[in-house]
């Protein structure tokens, strides 16, 4: 049943993560044409054209990010606590089957709506090198080049940064799906005002994310510019607690979750 439920899932929402991210592609389409037009030579000196563009092209990148978190969040609710939910939780499958469907697909939407985003600042930053370089004919073989000599004169392993930020990258995915989970389902023991309560307890978890996190970052900053600093193990810390802390967090989460299912489901 789990293999229908994402399926299911999946038709229920790949319309909607190709219309949120059209806006990315669009705006990054807008971007690249406008940075390497002729007329961009000449106002790369007026900054505020410039400025008013990656304003909207930052604000694009927000707007997509939130939103698709924002549309997972209100599936969720509605799809197990609202009127849907008195004909799925009726279904012949788990309370664990019907998260794991949920969270998989929407998990997988967060990450190709990020591998797109990623594309897209790698894109609009290559004709913004050439601009500011003066270089109309920069090509992306030029820069790769001479970056991964200089990660490597600094002690960073390009393919083990690139593996530890996949794995931080995922982990922090179903983490940050199973907080808003976590938050839907607790906000669902208020009397009154449910949807309030979920949004205080995902700001809630939210601060206390932020905390821990900084709390695991901002030792290793004392190291930067000391003798024994090294980038490596510097960024290789960092990605590995952030990980560690992320994986902790989603089972608890995740556990949390499928209690409040399983003995405190409330569909009022």
């Amino acid at each position: 049943m789990l293999r229908k439920l994402l399926k299911y899932e999946w038709k229920a929402v790949w319309k909607v993560l190709v219309i949120i991210n059209a806006f990315t592609v669009v705006s990054t389409l807008i971007g690249m044409v406008v940075l390497k037009s002729a007329d961009t030579w000449h106002i790369a000196g007026k900054s505020m054209p410039m400025v008013i563009l990656f304003m909207l092209y930052y604000m694009t990148i927000i707007g997509v990010s939130f939103a698709m978190s924002v549309y997972m969040a209100i599936r969720f609710y509605r799809n197990l606590y609202t009127d849907e939910g008195y004909l799925m939780h009726t279904l012949p499958v788990t309370k664990r089957q019907l998260v794991l469907s949920k969270l998989l697909v929407h998990a997988l939407c967060q990450f190709i709506t990020q591998v797109l985003l990623l594309i897209s600042v790698i894109l609009l930053l290559f004709p913004l090198f050439a601009v500011v370089l003066d270089m109309p004919y920069l090509f992306l073989n030029h820069i790769v080049p001479d970056l991964l000599e200089m990660l490597d004169s600094a002690g960073i392993s390009v393919s083990a940064m690139v593996l530890l930020s996949l794995i931080s990258n995922v982990v922090g995915l179903f983490s940050g799906t199973l907080t808003m989970y976590c938050a839907i389902v607790l906000g669902q023991t208020f009397h009154r005002h449910k949807v309030m309560g979920s949004i205080l307890c995902y700001i809630g978890f939210y601060c206390m994310t932020q905390t821990f996190t900084s709390m695991l970052i901002i030792p290793q900053t004392f190291y930067i510019g000391t003798v024994d600093f090294n980038p490596m193990s510097y960024m290789s810390h960092i990605l590995t607690s952030v990980s560690i802390f992320c994986l902790f967090s989603g089972i608890v989460y995740y556990c949390i979750t499928m209690y409040m299912m399983n003995k405190k489901l409330n569909l009022d």
